[in-house]
C-alpha cells in the first residue's frame, strides 16, 4: 500500500467518524429537556469543535468556499460587535446610562461600557458557539452525498421517534418530562423540550421531511403504474413502503397538533407548502403566472383552514401579552439603535422594560422574537445582516433545487421547507435559541447549503442506472423504496 493511499484511507476514516459524531449529535441533541441546561450545551459545544476540525481538510467549490466565508463572516461582526460592547469607554456616547447613575448611587467607580452587563454571559458564548460549530458540522457533512443521505435519514428517524415517545408520555404520564415533573404546558404534547412551542417547530420539520420523502415515492410512480402496482405481487412492498412513510408522516403532524402550538402550527403549514412547491418548481418554470396564482391561492387556503382550528379560532395567531413586550422591545431599540444593550443582555434587562399593564404572571427571560431580541442586545445594524443571511440561505436553496436530480432535490426542498418553518417561528418564539432545536437546525441548513452549492456534473448518472431511482417502472421504483424503509 503506498502513501498516498494510506492517506486516503486515513481521510476517510476521519470523515466518518465526523459524519457518525455529527449525526449522532443532531439525534440527542433534543433527548435531555432540549439540552438548555449548561452542561449539555458545553458538552455539544466540544464534540461539535472536533467534527468541525475534523471537517475542515474536505475540499470545497468555489461556491461552497463563499458560503462558509459569509457565514464565517456574519459571526465574526457578531463576535465583534460583542466584544466592543463589554470593552469600557470604547465607544463613549454609547455607552449605558445606567453605569454613571449605579455609580453616583452606589458610590463606585466602574467604568461604563455599552452594554448594559459588565461581561458576555457564558450561556450567551455557548449558543453562539453551537450555532458556528453545528452549521459547519453540517456544512462539511454535506459535501458528500453519503453524507447528506445520512443526515437526512438521521433526522428523520430522530424526530418520528421524540414523536412516537411524546405521544405515549402524554397518554400515559401525562405530568411528567422524561422523569421530572411537568411544571408547565400539562395537556399539551412537549416530546423532550420544556416548552410546547419549540416541540411543535421540530415535529413540523418531521412532517415536512417524511411528507417529502412520501411525495418523491408518488412522484416516482407514473399514474399508469397504479394498476400494476396494485395488481402485480412483485410490487405489495412498494405499497407497503408507501404506507409506512406516510404513517410516519401523519403522526409527526398529529404530534404538532397535540402540542396545541398556534406559531408552531401555522409555520409548519407554510413551511410544507413551500417545499411541496420546491418539489414541483420544475413543472411551472414556464408558467410563472400560473405559479403564482396557485400559490396564492394555496396560501389562503392554508390560511382559512388555520383560522378555523383550536387555539387560532378562539384566541387568535399572537397573544396580547407579546405584543405588549413586542412594544417594549421597540421602544428600548429606538432608543440604542446601532450597537444595542450587550450579547445575552435581554433576561437582565426586560425587567426595568416592563410596565404595569404588563402581566405580571410569568417570567420572560426571552423576547419570543428571536430577531427583535438580537436588534435589541445587538443593534439593527446586526440583526439586518443576519436577516438577510437567512433570506439568502433560502434563496441559494430554492435557486439549486431546479438543477438537482430526484434524490437530491427532496432533500434540498424539505430543508427549504424546514428553513422557511424555523425563520417565521423564530419572529413569534424563541425555538432557534433552544439548543435541542437550534442544532439539528444548524446541521441541516448546513448541509443543505453545502449540497445545493455542490458540483453535480460529476454526479449525472447514465439513464439506465438512474432508471430506479426515476421510477422508470414499478418494480424498480419498489426495490428503491423498500430499501430505504
Amino acid at each position: 500500500m503506498t502513501r498516498i493511499q494510506r492517506f486516503a484511507g486515513a481521510t476517510e476514516r476521519l470523515r466518518s467518524i465526523q459524519l457518525w459524531a455529527t449525526a449522532s449529535v443532531l439525534a440527542l441533541a433534543p433527548l435531555f429537556f432540549g439540552s438548555v441546561d449548561q452542561f449539555w450545551v458545553s458538552v455539544w459545544i466540544v464534540v461539535l469543535s472536533i467534527t468541525t476540525i475534523l471537517g475542515v481538510s474536505v475540499s470545497l467549490n468555489i461556491v461552497q468556499a463563499r458560503i462558509v466565508w459569509a457565514f464565517l463572516s456574519v459571526c465574526l461582526l457578531y463576535a465583534i460587535v460583542a466584544a466592543i460592547q463589554v470593552v469600557p469607554q470604547s465607544l463613549a456616547s454609547l455607552d449605558d446610562p445606567i453605569w454613571q447613575r449605579a455609580n453616583g448611587v452606589l458610590g463606585t467607580h466602574v467604568a461604563p461600557r455599552i452594554s448594559s452587563t459588565a461581561e458576555i454571559p457564558s450561556l450567551a458564548i455557548g449558543h453562539f458557539l453551537l450555532t458556528v460549530t453545528a452549521f459547519l458540522s453540517g456544512f462539511f457533512v454535506g459535501t458528500s452525498q453519503r453524507g447528506v443521505s445520512r443526515v437526512i435519514f438521521a433526522a428523520r428517524t430522530a424526530i418520528l421517534i421524540y414523536a412516537l415517545y411524546g405521544l405515549a408520555a402524554l397518554a400515559i404520564t401525562p405530568n411528567l418530562l422524561l422523569w421530572a415533573p411537568k411544571v408547565a404546558y400539562r395537556g399539551s404534547l412537549t416530546g423532550t423540550f420544556v416548552n410546547k412551542n419549540t416541540a411543535a417547530a421540530f415535529f413540523g420539520c418531521g412532517a415536512i421531511l417524511w411528507s417529502c420523502w412520501t411525495y418523491s415515492a408518488l412522484q416516482s410512480i407514473e399514474k399508469s403504474s397504479f394498476r400494476v402496482l396494485l395488481l402485480n405481487s412483485l410490487n405489495e412492498r412498494a405499497a407497503i413502503s408507501l404506507i409506512l412513510r406516510a404513517s410516519a408522516a401523519l403522526t409527526c403532524f398529529f404530534a404538532l397538533l397535540l402540542t396545541n402550538s398556534r406559531g408552531g402550527l401555522i409555520s409548519s403549514s407554510v413551511g410544507l407548502l413551500v417545499a411541496l412547491g420546491v418539489l414541483e418548481i420544475n413543472r411551472f418554470r414556464r408558467r410563472t403566472g400560473y405559479a403564482i396564482v396557485l400559490g396564492i391561492g394555496a396560501l389562503i387556503a392554508v390560511a382559512l383552514w388555520l383560522t378555523q382550528m383550536g387555539r387560532i379560532a378562539s384566541e387568535g395567531v399572537i397573544d396580547d401579552g407579546r405584543w405588549q413586550v413586542y412594544g417594549l422591545v421597540a421602544e428600548a431599540i429606538g432608543r440604542r439603535p446601532w450597537l444595542g444593550t450587550g450579547a445575552g443582555s435581554f433576561e437582565i434587562l426586560f425587567p426595568s422594560l416592563r410596565t404595569a399593564d404588563l402581566s405580571s404572571w410569568g417570567v420572560w427571560d426571552y423576547a419570543h422574537s428571536t430577531i427583535l431580541e438580537i436588534a435589541l442586545e445587538m443593534g439593527l445594524p446586526v440583526a439586518g445582516i443576519v436577516a438577510l443571511a437567512a433570506l439568502a440561505s433560502i434563496f441559494v436553496l430554492v435557486r439549486r433545487a431546479p438543477k438537482a436530480d430526484q434524490r437530491h432535490r427532496v432533500s434540498l426542498a424539505a430543508i427549504t421547507g424546514i428553513a422557511v418553518l424555523t425563520y417565521l417561528h423564530s419572529l413569534i418564539d424563541f425555538s432557534l435559541q433552544i439548543p435541542g432545536y437550534s442544532i439539528p437546525f444548524g446541521i441541516l441548513i448546513g448541509c443543505g447549503l453545502a449540497d445545493a452549492a455542490a458540483d453535480r456534473s460529476s454526479r449525472r448518472r447514465k439513464p439506465s442506472a438512474a432508471a430506479g431511482q426515476d421510477g422508470s417502472t414499478a418494480v424498480e421504483a419498489a426495490g428503491e423504496l423498500s430499501a430505504k424503509v
